[in-house]
Order: structure tokens, then C-alpha cells, then sequence
């Protein structure tokens, strides 16, 4: 069950077992799950990816797809049984689950023997979190893929059946080996990471399916290691287009009460504060059919705090964003707002993007977003080209900020019910200042 809340890091029971702001989302979900297990299976296993700006619960997402494939009985008794009864009848089947989280990595890696030791750390974890009574001591740490290989098999022949991989924030090493200032440390890093990842095709038949979750797509196999180089990305998919979204009708429908009250404090009627909620913080479109979604952080923020619209996106890490935009200065003239443009959503990032990477990069973490599709059928082929935009005045300003045009104090400016852009010139950054 996808959920969000205001918490950026709760965790799956926190949201649905506590009073908190969520939307069922089981039966998309039901319907991702399906998808991913009985997708034709490629030459080796299937590994999908699903990229996401932050905000729109990836994390929540797989520990949802966890608990629905181990059963847990938390869950499934808070579940009635009808619904139950339709897990079954979607053919959804029970399988081990191993679930990698680089969402707590310490900030005090600084090279490749404390990145080695990071790795080492979290598969020992796993090890631990499943019983098998391995210890990776100093000796051990050499052959990480080799381990994860062993604990593979370890769980799929202890239940009989195929293991489900699911990695959160798969992107976040990445981030880390860029700081590195040996670039032979850099590339010794990443290559270590892919060799760990490259396990899971190593495994073979033993794997079910995988799925990377994260906010950049970086390319998962270099010159020093094989990596896993065929990932389906999912991430501009029908399957996937509302999975961690909400939509307009969605909220309206669920949070009726909390709109009927916030509306009147706000000095709007429903509809307007509805109409104002879609302007500052929707317009996310993840596929061709262009079915829009809100951001489910900032919208349930807002819904906690009497409906006052801030731009809460701003309290994100944009940190590679920034680091990336400062080291180029990149004309981005380009693409925002132009015709004709190629699908760059799924396109690889760079550790040092260039050119049309920072049209991808952008996508990737939400600051634009496609707002037109059109469709060319030729004599011997289709095409599809886009136009991409901000998504909404939130992003809008986190793109001012980013792009040294309007100062950071831009993001505790509350945005005006009825003039989005309202105080928005004061923090504009002028030539003498």
C-alpha cells in the first residue's frame, strides 16, 4: 500500500496505523507488482527501475511491496478480506524479500576503504535481518558480490522459491564517491558498488525480479565492472504514472474534511484552495497520457499546517543538483517551454553532466516536467516528442534558487492563495547585489 505523510523518512506501519494523512494505493500497486512478476522474463533475470522526485514515497513504495510479498501479518490483518481475497486473485504469490536501504548512509565516508566498509556494513545487516550466521570480517570485505551471492542462495533455498530483490535510494553511493578527490578512488568505488549489484544477475534463477528505486538515474556498469547494464526503467510508464502520486480527485475525495475545514481559513471556498494546491505543488506527469499528479509530501504538509502553501520541496537536498548547476552554468534556454524535444527522462546522468544531462537531471528530480506530447506517425516509423515546463510555482521557485536568480530565503515565503506569484520579486537577485 503506497502512503505518505509528513514525514519524509516514516515508515510503512507509522503511516497506516497511525492517524496520519494517506491514500490507498493498493490496487495500483497490486497492479505493479503483477506487472513486475510476470513481465517476459529477458535472457537474465528482470531488473526494473522507477526514479522519483523526492517527496513522492519510493521508499514507502517498497516496503509496501515487501510486506505484500512476505505476507506480513501486521498487515494483512489490517487489511478485510476482500482485499485479501483480490491479492490472491491478481495471482500475486509470496516470495523471500531483500530489501537494501542506502537511505541512513553516514556523511563520513571519504574514500574507497570507508566505502568498502559502508557496503560491508549493509550486507552485513542483511545477513543478520535474515538469521544466516555469517560475520564479513576485515578478510571478507575483498568479495562483497561473492557474499551477496551466498545470501541469495541462502534464502531462496531455505523457502523454496525465488528471491525478490529491492533497493532504496540505489542512488545515494553515487553521490557519495563523487566527493571522492582521488578520481582512481572514484573509479574503484563505483566499480566495487556495480560488482555488489552485479551479484543478483549472478544469481540466476534464484532472483525473481529486482527493483531500484531512486531520484537520479546514474548507469549501472562501467569499463572496470559489468555491473547490471539492462534495467527496464519504468520511471515514464503507464504502470507507474499514479503509483506515488495523488491526484486531484484523490485528494479531494479523502480529504474532504480537512479541506472543508482549511478552505475558510484560508479565505477561499474548497474549490479554489483545491485549484491552488493543484497550481502549487501538481502538474507531474510520469507518462505519455499525461495524467497528472501532486506532490504527496508537500500536499500533506500543507494539509497539517491549516492549509498555509509553502514551498516544502525546498527543505530537500538539492545539494548534486546545485553542486552540478554551479560547476557548468549550463544555457537552459533550450528547454524549458520548447517544442520537439526528445524523451530525456530516461536518459543517464553523469557524475559531471553535460549538454542536455542537465535536461535529464531536472526531469529526474521534478523540476520540470513534460506539459505536451505529441505524436508523429511516418511512413516506417513513430515518434513521440515532448515539451517540457515547470510543473508548478513550487518547483518554479526551487529552479530560481537553484539557477542564482532569486535568493534562498524564497522557499519561507508562503504562496498566496490567488497570486502564486505574490513578494516573489523582492527576492529576486539584481546586478548590484
Amino acid at each position: 500500500m503506497e502512503a505518505s505523510n509528513t514525514l519524509a523518512k516514516s515508515h510503512l506501519h507509522e503511516v497506516i496505523f497511525a492517524d496520519r494523512h494517506y491514500i490507498n494505493k493498493l490496487n495500483q500497486l497490486l497492479a505493479f507488482i503483477s506487472h513486475l512478476d510476470k513481465a517476459p522474463r529477458l535472457p537474465t533475470q528482470n531488473f526494473f527501475m522507477l526514479i522519483r522526485p523526492r517527496g513522492f514515497g519510493l521508499s514507502l513504495s517498497n516496503e509496501s511491496i515487501e510486506a505484500l510479498l512476505v505476507r506480513d501479518e501486521l498487515l494483512m490483518d489490517h487489511l478485510d478480506q476482500s482485499v485479501a481475497d483480490t491479492i490472491v486473485s491478481k495471482g500475486i504469490g509470496t516470495y523471500p524479500v531483500l530489501h537494501l536501504s542506502f537511505n541512513d548512509i553516514e556523511p563520513n565516508i571519504t574514500g574507497f576503504d570507508s566505502f568498502r566498509a559502508m557496503l560491508a556494513s549493509k550486507l552485513q545487516s542483511e545477513f543478520w535481518q535474515h538469521h544466516v550466521k555469517v560475520r564479513i570480517d576485515q578478510g571478507r570485505r575483498s568479495d562483497l558480490r561473492m557474499l551477496m551471492v551466498e545470501l541469495i542462495t541462502e534464502l531462496s533455498e531455505r523457502s523454496g522459491k525465488s528471491v525478490v530483490i529491492l533497493i532504496d535510494n540505489y542512488d545515494m553511493p553515487f553521490y557519495i564517491v563523487r566527493t571522492f578527490d582521488d578520481p582512481k578512488e572514484r573509479e574503484q568505488a563505483l566499480a566495487l558498488y556495480f560488482e555488489m549489484l552485479n551479484a543478483f544477475r549472478q544469481a540466476g534463477n534464484k532472483v525473481k525480479f529486482g527493483l531500484l528505486a531512486g531520484h537520479v538515474k546514474f548507469p549501472l556498469s562501467s569499463d572496470m565492472s559489468l555491473g547490471l547494464p539492462h534495467v527496464i526503467d519504468l520511471s515514464f510508464s503507464d504502470i507507474a504514472a499514479a503509483l506515488t502520486g495523488f491526484t486531484i480527485e484523490e485528494i479531494k475525495t479523502c480529504y474532504e474534511e480537512d479541506l472543508a475545514r482549511i478552505a475558510p481559513q484560508q479565505g477561499v471556498t474548497t474549490s479554489e484552495y483545491l485549484t491552488a494546491l493543484e497550481d502549487c505543488y501538481g502538474g507531474f506527469v510520469f507518462s505519455d497520457r499525461m495524467n497528472k499528479v501532486l506532490n504527496p509530501l508537500s500536499v500533506t504538509r500543507a494539509l497539517d499546517n491549516d492549509g498555509e502553501l509553502y514551498a516544502y520541496s525546498c527543505d530537500n537536498d538539492y545539494s548534486f543538483l546545485q553542486q552540478c548547476y554551479n560547476a557548468q552554468e549550463p544555457d537552459l534556454d533550450w528547454l524549458i517551454d520548447k517544442d520537439g524535444q526528445d524523451m530525456l527522462l530516461l536518459e543517464d546522468i553523469s557524475l559531471t553532466p553535460q549538454g542536455k544531462e542537465f535536461g535529464s537531471l531536472l526531469l529526474q528530480q521534478g523540476i520540470v516536467s513534460v506539459n505536451k506530447v505529441t505524436f508523429a506517425e511516418q511512413e516506417h516509423s513513430l515518434s513521440w516528442r515532448y515539451r517540457f515546463g515547470f510543473p508548478n510555482v513550487e518547483m518554479r521557485r526551487v529552479f530560481n534558487i537553484i539557477t542564482g536568480k532569486s535568493r534562498p530565503e524564497l522557499r519561507d515565503l508562503p504562496i498566496n492563495t490567488r497570486v502564486y506569484d505574490a513578494g516573489e520579486e523582492e527576492y529576486a537577485i539584481k546586478e548590484n547585489d
